[in-house]
């Protein structure tokens, strides 16, 4: 049968000149293609490679494919020239099949009529407006198969206007195409309609003619492709636009854009499409099937594409409407300098933080309560001095006891040897302050998670931004579809206009994504102390499933990427020990419970001071040291009488330095009941703390536990999510199909649609949900990944391990998906 098929594809081509030691040779048919170009370019020899590429990948096996080189031709850049290379490779015996790669050669073979040999036209601009023949989608002509691109040039005036509004245009066009009617007359067509006024200016080399018949009031420019130009002169046109300030936009591609246009409707994969449906037509005249009958309408779908770096050298930039769709090239005026990590966003947040910082300052300020609790076992000494004026009088009549003016100092010191409150506030002081470093534990934990979970919203949202982009693209090629639909007779306005307002709708959900990408990269900078609105690079976390069906991470610092791991919850005996082996590990890592226990120990020491209480005494020791330093005035004599005059008898006079030490003993007999109340109640409030505790471990092991279960269940949606996103994509590509040769409706095109769309948002929430269950759930044991040791590492598996050894248990292997 397959010779068979071969042979009635022999049979459709002009004789094959295979010479008797190449059919001894070759076990399948040789076949010679040559190629005519319309004229020298750059990127000539690049673009026939790429052709060649393809279509030997696809004939593999079916067909010996040769190129001789003395078959690829080049005309000059006019349609003469082009038709005389047609000429010859259409009389050389050598060729086979004919490619012509563009519109000057795809013009000159696509009017030929009938031909000699096959021939595909692969640059075809209009097929209404050149004049070619249809016939039922297909040129309907011996021989002929031809490319017919959807360019349509209203929709570049349109998109063009959007991004910078203009009411006159200046179309730079390549003169030498004009025998071509097609661009200048469609463009002055859909000038006309959109109310634009439309000049033609030619660009020859050298390009400064054309330059200097730019008018200065000039507005904007199209640019049509000037093939002919050589690279250099087509960088100085686009140069000196630029330095005019005047914004561009390429009918030709992504190309120009990259190299300095501002704009255009043309995808990257616009070339890459032509060269595979090239391939394929290829393939199917090889096959049997007459180039004439082959579809000739070819859907290269649009996406607008914007490069931002001209826009700012212009001063030219696209409103909030164009950005939702378009596809922007240099958008920040630099790369972020700033590139996030999973383990630079624990490491920032834990280190920059300002909630942490915050508790940093109360852990610094209980710190001090210790130390203040310690102050009162240590001795007290004081210093005093005191200076003393009284009127004369009085100190006259004091009999030399007070004097007009005295100077005293002195100095004291305290110690208690012995205070059960002052040693149980101490030990209390300190376990508080332990609690307080535990809770500085938890905080940071909670900080560091809050960081990581930002983080893989961040990467989720942007990942959500670019599908529901790339949605919006999908919707304009369909759009593109239904208006190629409605020319051939196959639709009706309403299917165009109901494209367009599925668009509308879709732009919606762009702005949307886009509007809460924003709010999180927001939210993560607060969380790093950051500015706000700092831009930032982000190192993706990818998440693969082997072929085995395990899902791991890619990132070696998390455990879901080390395989020791997926044995250990292969079926659902290991599974349940495992969930029982991360509980231990969680109740004894929590800051949670040693918060509590540092508060219970705390308790236990206040309820034994209560009891203290009865019976324990205070004791304390003091000593002090007075000195008179200086007396002056009245009344700093001797004892005397005032107004005697003779020599009284001597009376014992006090010196200048008095001194005493003492000790105290002190113990209440009875307080009013207080001390039966206190005990009491420390002995209610320790077991409350004991409870509470107990509470705590119970909700820790229900958090651990239930957050397995959901990370389980992430597990697994993870490949199915995957497999339901790649028969979706299936689906919509055969619906599509069908839609473009008429075979479905629009309706089951938007369903399938909404489901690859769906299907592909769920693949991104799925693997990134993975992610944040897993974070969520070492978060509940206390833990983060991150900041592990290989030593630390190694002793988990080495814990887990002795576990399910002590219990009998095996670890078997993974989990199997099923398929």
């Amino acid at each position: 049968m397959r010779q068979a098929i071969l042979a009635l594809a022999l049979s459709q081509l002009a004789p094959f000149p295979a010479s008797t030691a190449d059919a001894q040779q070759d076990t399948v048919p040789v076949v010679r293609i040559g190629f005519v170009r319309d004229g020298p370019h750059a990127h000539n020899v690049q673009f026939i490679d790429e052709h060649t590429v393809e279509i030997r990948a696809l004939l593999q096996g079916e067909f010996d494919v040769r190129f001789p080189s003395a078959s690829q031709v080049e005309g000059d850049h006019t349609l003469a020239g082009v038709a005389g290379r047609v000429d010859a490779l259409l009389a050389d015996p050598a060729v086979d099949i004919i490619i012509a790669l563009g519109p000057l050669a795809s013009y000159d073979v696509a009017r030929r009529g009938p031909l000699p040999k096959p021939a595909i036209a692969a640059f075809a601009m209009d097929p209404e407006v050149l004049g070619l023949p249809l016939l039922d989608g297909a040129s309907g002509v011996q021989n002929l198969s031809y490319i017919a691109l959807a360019t349509e040039i209203t929709r570049d005036f349109q998109a063009f206007r959007e991004i910078v509004p203009f009411s006159t245009l200046t179309l730079l066009a390549n003169p030498r195409w004009a025998d071509i009617p097609a661009i200048g007359e469609r463009a002055a067509s859909a000038a006309n309609a959109l109310g634009i006024e439309l000049l033609a200016v030619p660009v020859d080399d050298p390009i400064e003619d054309a330059l200097a018949q730019i008018p200065a009031d000039a507005e904007a420019m199209y640019l049509a492709p000037l093939l002919h130009l050589s690279a250099e002169e087509w960088n100085a046109l686009v140069e000196e636009l630029n330095r005019r300030r005047l914004p561009t936009f390429s009918m030709l591609g992504i190309e120009e854009v990259e190299a300095g246009v501002l704009a255009t409707m043309r995808p990257e994969t616009f070339f890459p499409q032509v060269t595979r449906r090239v391939a394929l037509n290829v393939q199917r005249i090889l096959l049997g099937e007459d180039a004439g009958s082959i579809p000739v309408f070819f859907d290269c779908g649009e996406r607008l594409t914007i490069n931002m770096a001209t826009a700012r050298a212009i001063g030219r930039f696209p409103n909030w409407n164009v950005l939702t769709e378009a596809n922007l090239l240099n958008e920040d005026e630099e790369e972020p300098a700033r590139r996030l990590t999973l383990l630079q966003v624990a490491q920032e947040a834990a280190a920059l933080n300002l909630d942490l910082q915050a508790q940093d300052r109360a852990l610094a300020a209980g710190a001090e309560n210790v130390r203040m609790a310690r102050a009162s076992l240590l001795p007290t000494v004081r210093a005093t001095a005191s200076g003393v004026f009284i009127d004369p009088d009085r100190a006259e009549a004091s009999f030399g006891t007070q004097a007009e003016r005295t100077l005293t100092g002195g100095a004291s010191v305290t110690q208690i040897l012995y205070s059960e409150p002052a040693w149980a506030n101490l030990s209390i002081q300190r376990e508080l302050q332990q609690g307080r470093v535990h809770r500085r534990e938890e905080l940071e934990l909670d900080v560091v998670l809050d960081g990581l979970v930002t983080y893989v919203d961040v990467l989720q949202a942007r990942a959500l931004h670019g599908i529901e982009r790339d949605n919006v693209l999908m919707t304009r090629s369909n759009l593109e579809l239904a208006r190629l639909r409605r020319g051939v007779g196959i639709a009706r306005a309403g299917e165009v206009l109901r494209w367009e307002s599925q668009i509308a709708v879709d732009r919606q959900r762009v702005i949307a994504a886009e509007s809460r990408r924003y709010i999180l990269e927001t939210v993560l900078n607060r969380l790093l102390h950051r500015p706000l609105e700092e831009r930032f690079g982000a190192e993706e976390i990818d998440v693969v499933v082997t072929p085995e069906g395990v899902v791991r991470t890619t990132d070696p610092l998390l455990f879901t990427s080390d395989e020791r791991l997926a044995p250990f919850a292969g079926n659902l005996q290991t599974w349940t020990l495992f969930r029982d082996f991360m509980v231990q590990e969680g109740l004894a890592m929590s800051p949670e419970l040693r918060q509590l226990g540092v508060a219970v120990t705390a308790q236990e020491r206040a309820l034994r001071s209560t009891r203290h209480a009865f019976w324990a005494p205070t004791l304390a020791v003091g000593a002090s040291l007075d000195s008179r330093l200086s007396r002056g005035g009245a009344g700093s004599g001797a004892f005397s009488f005032p107004g005697w005059t003779t020599e009284l008898p001597a009376f014992p006079q006090q010196n200048d330095v008095s001194w005493s030490v003492g000790l105290t003993f002190s113990l209440p007999l009875t307080t009013g009941g207080s001390r039966l109340a206190a005990r009491a109640q420390a002995t209610e409030a320790l077991a409350q703390l004991q409870t509470e505790r107990d509470a705590i471990a119970e909700r820790l092991e229900q958090g651990i536990r239930t957050s397995l279960f959901t990370l389980g269940s992430s597990y697994m949606h993870v490949g199915l999510a995957a497999e339901a996103a790649r028969a979706s994509r299936q689906h919509l590509e055969l619906v599509r199909d069908a839609y473009r040769h008429g075979a479905v409706s629009i309706t089951e095109v938007l369903d399938a649609q909404q489901a690859n769309l769906g299907a592909e948002q769920a693949v991104v929430v799925t693997r990134y949900g993975f992610v944040r269950d897993y974070l969520t759930m070492r978060r509940s044991m206390g833990g983060v990944d991150l900041f592990m040791t290989q030593e630390e590492r190694d002793a988990f598996f080495d814990r887990i391990t002795a576990y399910y050894a002590a219990r009998g248990v095996l670890p078997t292997s993974p989990i199997r998906r099923p398929q």
